[in-house]
């Protein structure tokens, strides 16, 4: 059988792959014929076909042609065992990102039935679990272009670096200049990347512990005076103190709305005796 030849359609037929790829395993030098008449006809013997299919069975394991063809080439038992390590460590990382992408699927699911639901404009005063958020400094001098640039470059960073998660890009502002009643001036644009975020942005731990929170509608801008009026309030009454930054946070923005207006929003002050 080894003497038997065979046509590039007997290969693409027995082996239900086309015959463009088989040209284009041939033209990286991954699977060359036996031999090519001056007609241009290629023939295959079953070598070549034990091959092909070490190749195609290689690439269920989703390895580059290029690792395939160092693995064929210099085939052996021990870099057969080394190969398979790497393709099971390949998949490791698929189930883990995987299941951080359910589960930060099931987040948003959680949430966004919860914000179909919460009362608007009343203050919640509660204890909140520790939650970790990215940071880009805010520059109040920069303008147009460049100002946009900086909002951009954020969103598109986390984007590439955090499994799925509908990107939520908030202010933070330093608990004393709010408690100061600079309420917009900005220290950085933050989001909330979760626990497991492995980026290279700064990343703050915002802790565990008491927190006054709010939902409202519409633009913070336009809002914040009365919201800064009623936070005042409250910590008075209650003789507490703000204990950290301050973050404005949408919860629901383009994702789900056309109009800025009806963008659902939070603010969350910490606070402390």
């Amino acid at each position: 059988m080894r003497n038997i030849y065979m046509t590039i359609g007997d290969v693409s037929k027995i082996y239900g792959i086309s015959k463009q790829t088989i040209l284009y395993y041939e033209k990286l030098g991954l699977f060359l014929p036996a031999k090519i008449e001056d007609n241009g006809y290629r023939y295959y013997t079953l070598e070549e076909c034990y091959r092909l299919e070490i190749i195609l069975t290689l690439k269920k394991l989703n390895l580059s042609l290029k690792d395939i063809q160092d693995y064929v080439e210099h085939r052996g038992p021990h870099m057969l065992k080394t190969l398979l390590e790497d393709a099971r460590y390949g998949f490791d990382r698929e189930i883990n990102d995987l299941y951080t992408n359910k589960m930060n699927l099931e987040r948003t699911l959680f949430n966004l039935e919860r914000y179909l639901k919460i009362p608007k404009n009343r203050l919640f005063f509660g204890m909140k679990e520790e939650s970790f958020y990215a940071l880009t400094p805010y520059d109040a001098t920069e303008k147009g272009k460049k100002k946009l640039f900086t909002l951009l470059e954020h969103q598109a960073r986390l984007i590439e670096e955090v499994p799925f998660k509908a990107i939520q890009i908030g202010m933070a502002i330093d608990g004393e200049d709010y408690e100061q009643g600079d309420i917009i001036k900005y220290s950085h644009y933050c989001t909330d990347v979760g626990f497991d975020y492995e980026g290279d942005m700064e990343i703050v731990t915002r802790p565990r512990g008491m927190y006054l929170e709010m939902f409202y509608t519409g633009l913070y801008e336009e809002q914040a005076q009365w919201m800064y009026d009623k936070v005042s309030s409250y910590l008075s009454y209650e003789g507490l103190q703000i204990a950290g930054s301050v973050y404005i946070e949408p919860v629901r923005n383009y994702w789900t709305e056309t109009k800025r207006e009806d963008y659902l929003s939070k603010i969350t002050v910490p606070v402390e005796e």
